[in-house]
């Protein structure tokens, strides 16, 4: 469920800054000045979507994989699925921490165009960061096919 959540929010901000880039382009062609804010707020709204829908990639399962093992090994293919769950919560975890010190570091500052506090960026990461150790976690207590689940 909070995967299909983050998705739409990821719709809505596909939406949003192809207003803001259509916005842009229309003012630069029909006025001659195009507003810097509408390219920083795209700017912006891109990192969220990008790391957002990284965390729906892991719940989903349409994340980079690599089949290094035969299909005939299904209880092989489950303790990788399950470490690859592991590693995907560990590497929450660093993205949280670390997302959370840098945005301590930069408290203050202020973008150039919208003056709007630099937060508003970069707490994008440890947002999701906790994301992946709440999608990683569904992942280890939900089987990845639901086909097996119910065989």
């Amino acid at each position: 469920m909070t995967s299909r959540l983050v998705a739409n929010l990821c719709v809505g901000l596909i939406f949003v800054m192809l207003g803001l880039l259509v916005t842009q382009v229309l003012m630069r062609y029909f006025l001659g000045a195009p507003p810097s804010w509408t390219e920083e707020l795209a700017i912006i709204l891109f990192a969220w979507l990008v790391l957002l829908y990284a965390t729906v990639g892991l719940r989903e399962g349409f994340h980079v994989a690599v089949e290094s093992i035969p299909a005939q090994f299904e209880r092989l293919q489950g303790w990788a699925d399950r470490l690859v769950a592991a590693l995907a919560i560990l590497f929450g975890w660093v993205t949280l921490t670390a997302g959370i010190a840098y945005v301590g570091r930069t408290a203050g500052q202020l973008t150039a165009a919208l003056q709007i506090p630099i937060e508003v960026l970069y707490l994008c990461v440890p947002v999701c960061g906790a994301l992946f150790i709440l999608h990683g976690l569904a992942r280890l207590v939900t089987p990845a096919d639901p086909e097996k689940a119910a065989a």
